[in-house]
């Protein structure tokens, strides 16, 4: 999740878009249904990629954090993907990876079907979930394993972060400082899923802590609970455990207060 998948400016308080899919915008959930909705988990990403463009660029690293509808973690895993020869690695000062280390991970299509077992039944949160969805969904839809024009379930931990504090920035370093979460190296696709979940649990603090019933993003849970479009192999997936890579280098050194870097 480099610093260029940002917008260059803070363009203020945003919330989640209101569903696409038709077969989403079905009848209004039921008492009964909205209380299955709120004990929905969620898979916490992060991506390393080689650009901006979901179209164009390759995911170089994928990590999930899973936890339960509390924003406790149940598990975690991180890999690096090889994206194939002669595929430009991109901004190597920013996500700290080389060609030479991506050697030998394993390709997308082999951990493709773990990940979407992983995703399926939860809401997917990431900082900036636009960017991270938008591979995930492009990548994903591309290999058959996301239906075609499904909108993913989402929670976006920067754009609900003025809802929850007072920030002067959405960045995720400092929304982590101001929430007084624990964030690791920089641009580590698992540190900073890592700090995501603890976002997602400060946020969920907060919100019962104001008498927040059900929680803000109701809608999204709802919607998970709902999502009938995610599809994959169950002996892929249990293959592609055996193939996760996690990587060795410890990710570009992130900026401390006082220091000079960006």
């Amino acid at each position: 999740m480099p610093f260029y998948h940002r917008p260059p400016a803070d363009r203020g308080p945003l919330r989640p878009r209101s569903p696409m899919v038709p077969s989403q915008a079905t009848a209004p959930p039921t008492p009964a249904e909205m209380a299955e909705a709120v004990g929905v988990g969620y898979a916490v990403v992060d991506l390393e990629t080689t650009g901006l463009s979901p179209t164009t660029d390759s995911i170089l690293e994928v990590a999930l954090v899973l936890t339960d509808a509390a924003g406790r973690v149940e598990r975690s895993w991180s890999t690096l993907i090889d994206p194939g020869a002669g595929v430009d690695v991109g901004p190597t000062r920013i996500h700290g990876l080389v060609a030479e280390e991506l050697s030998g991970a394993p390709g997308l299509d082999d951990v493709a079907d773990l990940l979407v077992a992983d995703l399926a039944g939860r809401a997917v949160v990431a900082h900036n979930a636009r960017f991270d969805v938008g591979f995930l969904t492009q990548a994903l839809g591309a290999r058959g394993l996301l239906d075609r024009g499904a909108r993913v379930p989402r929670v976006c931990t920067m754009e609900w972060a003025r809802h929850f504090m007072t920030t002067p920035s959405r960045r995720l370093t400092t929304c982590c400082e101001v929430a007084g979460v624990e964030i690791g190296r920089h641009h580590n696709a698992l540190d900073d899923a890592l700090a995501a979940a603890g976002l997602l649990r400060h946020y969920l603090e907060v919100g019962r802590q104001r008498g927040e019933e059900p929680v803000a993003w109701a809608g999204a849970l709802l919607d998970a609970h709902r999502f009938s479009g995610w599809h994959w192999d169950a002996a892929r997936a249990q293959a592609g455990v055996e193939l996760l890579t996690a990587r060795t280098t410890p990710g570009a050194e992130r900026a401390r207060p006082g220091s000079q870097a960006s």
